[in-house]
């Protein structure tokens, strides 16, 4: 299979160019290409590359954690803006993943079960059951992403590919983005699922408090 060249990261990422990920991001980039929600090849990438960190300090599989964090996002971009579960795509990650050279059953399985629980939290009713640790890494993982300065520039680039506004000062019910920090991003510290994850989420959700803050402040004339 000929590699595409964008499909590999424009920065050191430790792995990336050992067989079979250039392959399976090659596979990716051509379901991402077109993605302006913050879910494209970089944010696998990062994923990739902070998840195989994780599973080295907590045990997990590297190899079966950074094959899901690229195949993680297809679920978002196969119906264009109607949110499909996971579990849904997982016939399509199998057919990735093989296309691209994986064919060892085991793995092809553990991947499919990361991919399948990675987008479950507790904080809004969802069932959480990442049964294995590299599910758990994953998890993690994609959710440091959403985080500190990186997450900010995702969660603004989310809204504008929505058409939401940036703050609503009343409150109420409608999504914003400023409002998706106190729904999701405050509390994804807690649904860590490794204690690697929740100190580095620790410190990105610090800047996320100080950026929210000033941008209030900012948004009121008050700076």
């Amino acid at each position: 299979m000929t590699t595409v060249p964008d499909a590999l990261p424009d920065w050191d990422v430790p792995g990336s160019t050992e067989e079979p990920y250039p392959a399976v991001a090659a596979e990716m980039q051509r379901t991402l290409a077109d993605d302006s929600s913050g879910h494209d090849l970089a944010h696998a990438w990062r994923v990739f590359s902070l998840g195989r960190s994780i599973a080295n300090e907590e045990d997990a599989d590297p190899h079966v954690v950074g094959l899901a964090a690229l195949v993680h996002d297809h679920h978002r971009v196969v119906n264009g803006h109607e949110f499909v579960h996971p579990e849904a795509t997982l016939e399509d990650v199998e057919a990735i993943l093989t296309e691209a050279g994986v064919t060892n059953s085991a793995t092809i399985d553990a991947v499919k079960h990361c991919v399948a629980v990675h987008d479950d939290f507790d904080y809004r009713g969802d069932p959480r059951s990442p049964d294995t640790v590299e599910a758990a890494v994953l998890q993690d993982a994609d959710n440091l992403d959403a985080l500190g300065a990186v997450g900010v520039g995702r969660c603004f680039a989310f809204g504008g590919d929505r058409g939401l506004p940036l703050w609503r000062p009343g409150g109420g019910d409608d999504p914003c983005v400023l409002g998706h920090f106190d729904e999701k991003l405050f509390k994804l510290q807690d649904e860590c699922n490794t204690e690697t994850a929740r100190a580095m989420a620790a410190d990105r959700i610090a800047f996320l408090e100080e950026f929210a803050e000033r941008f209030r402040r900012e948004w009121r004339g008050e700076l």
